[in-house]
């Protein structure tokens, strides 16, 4: 939220400020005037009913009692005319201006002229339209804003639940991908494989008994055997993917880079990063480089991937300066959200030497 010195101005301190001044000057009128007590009565109960009014929300009908005081003590004191601009304003503050009808109805009938008074109570009238339409828009602006940010928040949690939707079907497929692996061998490698030990069991007792049919056996154990043999190559091709993935992908990013020299460093087993950590690893690097290419004046870019037994993490330095202040915007809070998303971090800032970019991803316990 925006803050300066003006803010103190609000329809609020305003009405305020016109209430304070127009008792002070009343009271200050009756003191010249020399006025009679009806006049401290009626100065009483409309400081009375503006201060109820600065800590109550009263409705727009209870003017017609501020009226209905200054029009009795009209008959004492004849400054009571001037008080009359309290209810005025109070009655067109709330946006309710025909409450003033008996005011008019009053002063119609009493054949007031005096220019000042009509000056004093129309003042009065304008000042409480304007705070009214000024009030108005404030709320307005108040309620826009409100929308805006519960829709900003909506819509980040849409984005949390679909980055965590994502990762857990990464999580899935790679889980069915495991169980379609295991049914595979299951069924034809394991199936062939047991065929064969049942044969090489039987050949072996068939042959310490001389018997003919040994050789059959052994055959058949040997086709067994070439038949899970063939099984496990398909399941193994069927598992290799078409494009590169984990750490291959990683090197296949560095080495496409022909914007400055690219410095990779590997550190741990990469193999136990899971499919859909790398789902986020790759796309940081890649972010981080199309933001050097774009956006800095860069002679080196590090590359560090070191992965522990508890996390994997990422550190990318160029030594080149932003071209300008926008040069790292929605990718990197994309990034960021899809690192929170898995329970990880990602932060990226300007040092003394250049740029750096960290992601920090914890890898699962059953990984």
């Amino acid at each position: 939220m925006m803050s300066n010195k003006y803010e103190v101005f609000t329809p609020t301190t305003c009405t305020f400020i016109w209430r304070f001044l127009a008792v002070f000057f009343l009271g200050l009128y009756w003191l010249i005037s020399d006025g009679e007590e009806a006049g401290i009565l009626s100065l009483l109960f409309l400081i009375i009913m503006a201060l109820a009014r600065w800590r109550i929300k009263m409705p727009a009908w209870t003017t017609l009692f501020d009226q209905a005081i200054c029009i009795v003590a009209v008959t004492f004191w004849p400054g009571a005319w001037f008080a009359l601009a309290i209810p005025v304003f109070e009655a067109t503050l709330k946006g309710k201006p025909w409450f003033v009808i008996p005011s008019i109805i009053f002063l119609i009938m009493e054949a007031q002229s005096s220019l000042v008074l009509i000056m004093i109570l129309l003042l009065a009238a304008f000042i409480g339209i304007v705070l009214y339409s000024w009030s108005r828009s404030v709320d307005l602006y108040k309620k826009e804003a409100d929308m805006e940010r519960r829709y900003r928040y909506e819509l980040e949690s849409f984005k949390r639940e679909l980055l965590l939707a994502s990762t857990q079907t990464a999580k899935m497929a790679k889980l069915e991908e495991r169980n379609r692996i295991s049914k595979s061998l299951h069924d034809h490698v394991g199936h062939e494989l047991t065929g064969a030990i049942l044969a090489l069991t039987a050949f072996e007792q068939l042959w310490k008994e001389g018997d003919p049919r040994a050789e059959k056996l052994f055959l058949q154990a040997k086709e067994r055997f070439s038949e899970s043999s063939r099984h496990l190559r398909e399941t193994v091709r069927n598992m290799k993917p078409v494009s590169a993935t984990g750490i291959e992908s990683i090197k296949e990013i560095t080495e496409q880079f022909n914007m400055c020299p690219v410095q990779l460093n590997i550190y741990g087993d990469t193999s136990k990063v899971p499919s859909y950590l790398w789902g986020i690893l790759d796309p940081a690097l890649k972010e981080s480089l199309t933001n050097v290419a774009r956006h800095s004046d860069a002679t080196q870019v590090k590359v560090s991937l070191d992965v522990s037994e508890s996390i994997v993490r990422l550190y990318i330095f160029n030594d080149g300066a932003l071209k300008g202040p926008s040069g790292y915007g929605i990718g990197i809070r994309n990034l960021r959200q899809r690192a929170q998303s898995v329970g990880g971090s990602l932060s990226a800032s300007s040092v003394k030497e250049g740029f750096q970019l960290v992601c920090v991803l914890p890898l699962d316990k059953d990984e």
